[in-house]
């Protein structure tokens, strides 16, 4: 895949903003910002394969399409190792605060249960639809609280299912889903949301 056709497609689309390919010590800059996201430790392999540089009313984020590997074990003897590779488009942009580092994901059966018994997940009184919907944890709940405005958390909730991992003033949203050309959509339309003063 060539990085001028998903500049091509997104341009096409989303005409109200401007894309780049990014340099190559831009992109070593990227892959360094991206390497402190626990979420994606996880993996056998993350490699950057398309950096795209998004300017809209002169705020700039950046779409990364990430080929990730992960492994599977079988628990059957013998216990045979099988990796998987996908394809995935992830979102950065630079926040005006420091949140400390927190997670935001969609809130699953599992979290409502454990938070019976330990409750992690910070609550927003101020929103109590998007402490409905979405599990948020973070190293610092005070930090979080001082800084995270009633837009921000409204901002999230008009797009479905995304992931966000807050490191310092680095946001990273995913979608955990396969590559397609609406997801870029989705994350870049987050990602200018987002830069529009709502961080």
């Amino acid at each position: 895949m060539k990085d001028s056709i998903l500049i091509d497609k997104l341009n096409s689309i989303l005409t109200n903003c401007q894309f780049r390919e990014l340099t190559e010590p831009e992109v070593e800059n990227i892959e360094n910002i991206i390497s402190h996201f626990d979420s994606l430790n996880n993996y056998t392999q993350v490699v950057l394969s398309e950096a795209l540089e998004i300017k809209k009313n002169q705020q700039i984020s950046f779409l990364l399409l990430l080929s990730m590997t992960f492994s599977y074990k079988s628990t059957k003897s013998p216990q045979n190792e099988t990796r998987f590779s996908e394809y995935e488009l992830i979102g950065i942009a630079t926040l005006k605060k420091d949140y400390g580092r927190v997670l935001i994901r969609p809130e699953t059966i599992a979290d409502k249960i454990n938070n019976l018994f330990l409750s992690t997940d910070i609550d927003f009184d101020f929103n109590k639809d998007f402490s409905k919907k979405y599990y948020v944890v973070a190293n610092d709940e005070t930090k979080v609280r001082n800084c995270i405005s009633n837009s921000f958390l409204e901002t999230i909730r008009g797009f479905n299912d995304l992931e966000i991992e807050l490191d310092g003033h680095i946001l990273m949203v995913r979608l955990r889903q396969q590559f397609t050309q609406e997801n870029g959509e989705i994350i870049t339309n987050f990602l200018t949301a987002i830069n529009d003063g709502y961080n």
